[in-house]
């Protein structure tokens, strides 16, 4: 091949025949068919593999020209090869809409399954979810009842072949009458799904192909519909499927959940960022604590705070700053607040995220604002009982060497105890550690419950801690989904680093519980929350609870 001229082309052997290049701009040879501009300005092309013997006609060929003289000749899986070594190269979305031509142009069609009764296999795509540019999440099921299935591959648009053979399959009971299987008691694990990992990376919404084949030779090709690309409906896919077994299944959880999840709140990490931030009364001098109070969707919580925090002085010389993580209420908020303000006399600010973020990065975010050497992570449904709480946790924080969490004691509305310190529990045939609440359900005035003591774990609904150590720990982890098990691994990182959580409970405070979010969306959240937490630490807990491993 000549490339006289062009001594930095990068090239790569698809085929025997066919070539794939990376060349500088003007540098490609004659006989090239250039796909578009790859990272970096270089031009990526495709060329005969002997293009030093081109004939000259063929210099004159379009694209898809040289497709059908050139590649369609070649067998299957060589044109597959083709395909899928160009989607490898793909890293922008430039080159996606060439890269699905080449393709079209070039794979081998197979038989589209048709739903019919008594059929014996059947293949379906049930969805596609984008995870970042990448990475994926595909479910759907697949079944033959005449011959094992030996390959069962993804296609990117772009022509990525990725493997799915180490799937998770699911049953489908539903399908058994559907396909002849007259046995009530027998187990169809006809589902598929699977996190998938491209080498190249996809930029197209439509296209995404399944293929199956037995050990027959028979195949069939499924597509699947547009992709899900909204975060919020992708993580609520993906947080819905450990429910497909009783207790957590270790392979679909850190196969498959575990890294769709991680890149879900990775996404979600790096578009945190503040749309405004808005100071409502002159900002207090030289606080002493900052008050950091994530919002989402229900803003009307903000009244019900300020009500209790006017009747307490020493709160109106605090920064106080509430961090809304539902953007879409910034106006509704921000109109509320103006309003708010000159009734109650208690300064505060209004940080709005430029979209939703979750509960750890949404305090995170809030920290980063954060004027004083104290904070104090609070929930919007927490209200005080009386005043001089705020200066009780303060004063006693103070006091206390190697202290890491401060938490109060947190009241029922009809004055029984949510919260007195937490420590773990995991029952008979549950492979998972829950957190559980000290002297819960029992009056306020239980003598028990009156002692302040160190505890493991202290609850984020409002937690006392510095800000040098706070920062030092990394603040909450963002692997956590909206609001569970954050406040726990936050106070077990302290505990490994010889800090001690303390529970308070000469301050009392109300928590409302939950009202920002149902338990509807609340448990599927909470179910990957408490398998990842007993994930990274079961051994931990498993010592401070006296149990075995």
């Amino acid at each position: 091949m000549t490339t006289a001229g062009a001594p930095d082309v990068i090239g790569a052997r698809l085929t025997r025949e066919v070539m794939l290049l990376a060349c500088p701009p003007g540098a490609a040879p004659r006989a090239a068919r250039s796909l578009g501009q790859a990272t970096g300005g270089s031009e990526l092309v495709l060329i005969r593999a002997d293009a030093e013997r081109v004939p000259a006609e063929m210099a004159e060929m379009d694209l898809q020209a040289f497709l059908r003289r050139n590649v369609a000749p070649l067998s299957a899986a060589a044109r597959n090869s083709v395909s899928d070594a160009l989607a490898r190269a793909v890293d922008g979305p430039v080159l996606a809409r060439p890269a699905r031509a080449v393709r079209e142009a070039v794979r081998e069609r197979l038989p589209h399954y048709v739903r019919s009764t008594g059929s014996p296999r059947g293949l379906v795509a049930d969805s596609v979810l984008a995870l970042d540019e990448s990475s994926f999440y595909l479910e759907g099921w697949a079944l033959d009842r005449e011959s094992e299935i030996v390959r069962l591959e993804a296609v990117s648009p772009e022509g990525e072949r990725v493997d799915l053979s180490s799937s998770f399959r699911f049953a489908l009971p539903h399908l058994g009458p559907h396909f002849g299987i007259s046995d009530p008691d027998a187990e169809v694990r006809a589902g598929f799904l699977c996190f998938v990992e491209l080498a190249g990376s996809s930029h197209q919404d439509r296209g995404w192909l399944v293929e199956m084949e037995n050990a027959d030779g028979d195949c069939l090709e499924a597509l699947a519909p547009e992709l899900v690309r909204d975060p919020a409906a992708a993580r609520e896919r993906v947080l819905a499927d450990p429910a497909r077994e009783r207790l957590p299944d270790e392979e679909l959880m850190d196969r498959h959940v575990r890294p769709a999840m991680e890149r879900l709140q990775r996404r979600a990490e790096k578009s945190l960022g503040l749309r405004s931030v808005t100071q409502f009364g002159a900002p207090p001098e030289s606080p002493d604590v900052s008050i950091v109070i994530p919002l989402y969707n229900r803003i009307d919580l903000v009244e019900e705070q300020l009500a209790q925090f006017v009747l307490d002085p020493h709160l109106s010389r605090q920064d106080i700053v509430y961090v809304l993580d539902s953007p879409q209420d910034e106006d509704d908020l921000l109109e509320l607040a103006g309003r708010l303000h000159p009734l109650y006399r208690v300064p505060f600010r209004v940080a709005v995220l430029r979209r939703n973020a979750g509960f750890a990065n949404a305090n995170n975010a809030g920290v980063g604002l954060a004027r004083a050497p104290l904070l104090l992570l609070m929930n919007s449904d927490v209200l005080p009982d009386r005043p001089g709480w705020l200066e009780q946790m303060a004063a006693f924080y103070e006091s206390q060497a190697d202290i890491g969490a401060l938490g109060p004691k947190l009241l029922y509305e009809d004055d029984s105890i949510q919260h007195a310190g937490i420590h773990f529990h995991r029952a008979d045939g549950q492979t998972v550690w829950q957190d559980a609440h000290y002297y819960k359900g029992l009056h306020r005035d239980f003598p028990g419950a009156n002692v302040p003591r160190p505890v493991p774990v202290v609850s984020g609904a409002c937690m006392m801690v510095s800000r040098e150590l706070y920062d030092s720990m990394g603040g909450l982890q963002g692997a956590y989904v909206q609001g569970d098990y954050e406040d726990a691994d936050l106070c077990l990182r302290m505990m490994e680093a010889g800090m001690h959580n303390w529970y308070f409970p000469q301050a009392e405070l109300y928590h409302l519980e939950a009202l920002s979010y149902s338990s509807g969306l609340r448990m599927p959240a909470n179910r990957y929350n408490a398998w990842l937490h007993t994930r990274t630490w079961g051994d931990r807990i498993a010592q401070l609870e006296g149990a075995e491993t």
